[in-house]
C-alpha cells in the first residue's frame, strides 16, 4: 500500500517562476478514556515496548548565530546556483544548509527540484517526501507535494503521481500544478485509494496483513518487524489498530470492525510522523467513541484528536496544529461489516509564531513568515437526521465550501 499524505493545513519552488517568500470542525471530545485492549482485539505484545507512540517529544536546541548565518549562507547560495540552472553545484549548497538545520523543509523542497532538474529522480522524491513530512505551511508543503509528483511521474510512478499533484492543489491552489494534473489525467483513471486488510480474519492476523501491505524492503532485516499495536475503542465490535508504515517515524491508524467472518479494516483514521529530531512532534488518540440509535440504524461516532507542533530554527519561528476529526459508521442490517460513509475534519486550530530564540539580526528577512502571530481556526457542526441525511454546517472560523452541505449516509 502506497503512502498517501494527509494534508490539514491550507515558493511553488519547482514551478514559480522565482521563488516566494513563505506564509503561512463539532462533535465533544468529553469523556474520552483510553480503552484497554480485549480479547477481541489482543495488542501485539511482541510489539509493545517498541510502539511509535513511545517516542519523547523532540525540544528545540537553539542555533548559534554563526551556525544561523552559515544556514542562511548555503541556502541563498544554492538559490542562486539554482537560478543559473547549475544544478549539481546548487545540491551541494542545498545539503550543507540541511547539514547545518537537518529536516529543513525550505533546504529540503529546493533540494528536491534541484535534485529533479539534474535528472536524478530518487533524490527528488525522497527529498520532496521528507519536506511533505516535515512542512505544514501551505505554500512549502503545495510545492514539495508538486515536486514529489514530477518525481513519481518521472519514474513512473503516474498514480502516486496524480495523488501528489491532487494534494498539492489541496494545499495550495496553484494554476501549474492544475495544469499538470489536467494533462495526467488523460492517461491516468480515477482511482480511490483502496483500504488495506478488507478481508476478514482472525483478530491475531491483523497486525500480519497490515505490515505485508508494505513494500519488502521498508524495514533492514536486522531490525524488528514494523510495530502494530491493536487497541479497543469501547464500543463492541470496533478496535483500532496503529502501525509503522516506515523506520523513520510514520505511522498509519485504522479502525478495523468485527463481522461474521472475522475483523477487517472498515476506515482510515489518521496518519502520524514523529521523526524522534527536527522540531517535529505529533500525538493522536482516540478521543470519544459512542455508539446510538438513529432511526432504524445502529451509529457508531468516532472522534479522534491529533495535535502536530513543528519548530522552524531557520527562521526562529514556530507552529501548532489541532485537528479533530468525526468518522461516523453505520452497523447495517444483515452486512457482513459496518460502513464508515462520513469521516470529516470537525475543528481545526492553527498558529504560528516567533520563539524568541534569536536576534532580529540574525534572521533572513525574505524568509520570514509576514503578519505573526497567525492564529486560524475552523469548526463545523454535524447533525444526522432520521433520514441518514448529515448537514454540515459552518460553526465558527473560515470553512471550504466544499467542506459543507448534505451528506446521504444511507
Amino acid at each position: 500500500m502506497r503512502l498517501r499524505f494527509a494534508v490539514t493545513a491550507l515558493v511553488l519552488l519547482g514551478c514559480d517562476p522565482t521563488p516566494a517568500a513563505p506564509t503561512p470542525a463539532a462533535d465533544s471530545r468529553a469523556g474520552a478514556a483510553k480503552a484497554e485492549p480485549t480479547a477481541d482485539a489482543p495488542t501485539d505484545a511482541k510489539q509493545d515496548e517498541t510502539a511509535a507512540n513511545t517516542k519523547p517529544k523532540a525540544a528545540p536546541t537553539p542555533l548559534t548565530r554563526e551556525a544561523r548565518a552559515e544556514y542562511h549562507q548555503h541556502l541563498e547560495q544554492g538559490r542562486k546556483l539554482a537560478k543559473a540552472q547549475d544544478w549539481a553545484k546548487a545540491i551541494v549548497e542545498l545539503e550543507a544548509a540541511l547539514a547545518v538545520i537537518p529536516g529543513d523543509d525550505r533546504a529540503l523542497g529546493e533540494l528536491s527540484w534541484a535534485a529533479f532538474s539534474s535528472g536524478d529522480h530518487a533524490k527528488a522524491r525522497s527529498s520532496a517526501k521528507a519536506a511533505v513530512l516535515a512542512a505544514s505551511n501551505p505554500k512549502i508543503k503545495g510545492a514539495s507535494l508538486y515536486n514529489l509528483g514530477r518525481a513519481e511521474e518521472a519514474l513512473g510512478e503516474l498514480a502516486a503521481a496524480k495523488s501528489a499533484y491532487e494534494q498539492s492543489i489541496a494545499a495550495r491552489p496553484n494554476e501549474v500544478v492544475r495544469k499538470r494534473l489536467a494533462d495526467l489525467a488523460t492517461r491516468v483513471p480515477a482511482i480511490a485509494e483502496p483500504l488495506p486488510c478488507t478481508k476478514p480474519s482472525d483478530a491475531t492476523k491483523v497486525c500480519e496483513c497490515l505490515r505485508a501491505t508494505l513494500p519488502a524492503d521498508t524495514f533492514a532485516p536486522e531490525n524488528q518487524p514494523a510495530a502494530c499495536e491493536l487497541t479497543a475503542t469501547g464500543v463492541d465490535g470496533f478496535s483500532f489498530a496503529r502501525f509503522a508504515t516506515s523506520p523513520i517515524g510514520e505511522e498509519n491508524v485504522v479502525l478495523i470492525a468485527r463481522g461474521p467472518e472475522g475483523w477487517a479494516v472498515v476506515a482510515q483514521l489518521d496518519y502520524v510522523y514523529n521523526p524522534g529530531a527536527f522540531g517535529i512532534y505529533e500525538e493522536w488518540e482516540l478521543a470519544a467513541a459512542k455508539e446510538r440509535t438513529i432511526g432504524t440504524h445502529a451509529v457508531v461516532e468516532f472522534t479522534s484528536h491529533k495535535t502536530r507542533s513543528d519548530s522552524d530554527m531557520g527562521v526562529d519561528e514556530a507552529e501548532s496544529e489541532t485537528t479533530d476529526r468525526l468518522i461516523v459508521c453505520d452497523r447495517g442490517v444483515g452486512r457482513s461489516l459496518p460502513r464508515c460513509p462520513l469521516q470529516i475534519v470537525t475543528s481545526y486550530e492553527y498558529e504560528r509564531d516567533r520563539m524568541g530564540l534569536a536576534e532580529d539580526g540574525d534572521l533572513a528577512k525574505d524568509i520570514q513568515t509576514p503578519g505573526l502571530p497567525i492564529h486560524k481556526t475552523s469548526k463545523i457542526a454535524v447533525t444526522i437526521g432520521e433520514d441518514g441525511i448529515a448537514k454540515l454546517r459552518a460553526e465558527t472560523g473560515s470553512v471550504e465550501p466544499e467542506q459543507l452541505g448534505d451528506r446521504k449516509l444511507w
